[in-house]
């Protein structure tokens, strides 16, 4: 039986709404857009990288 390799991930940057808009540069974005992609999150709430992507991508009009 061939074993399982299992792949070391690195975890998913994690942040607040104000950091993520804050560092709108590195989704290479303008932070307007990035706080309008967030506008329903509130301030405190830890966020994911990919959902913040997600969020900006829909906000831009993408699919």
């Amino acid at each position: 039986m061939a074993k399982k390799e299992q792949q070391a991930q690195s975890p998913e940057l994690v942040q607040t709404k104000r950091e993520w808009i804050e560092s709108a540069a590195y989704f290479g974005a303008e932070r307007f857009e990035v706080a309008g992609a967030l506008f329903s999150e509130t301030e405190q709430q830890p966020l994911a990288e990919s959902h913040v992507k997600s969020r900006l991508n829909k906000y831009k009009g993408g699919v």
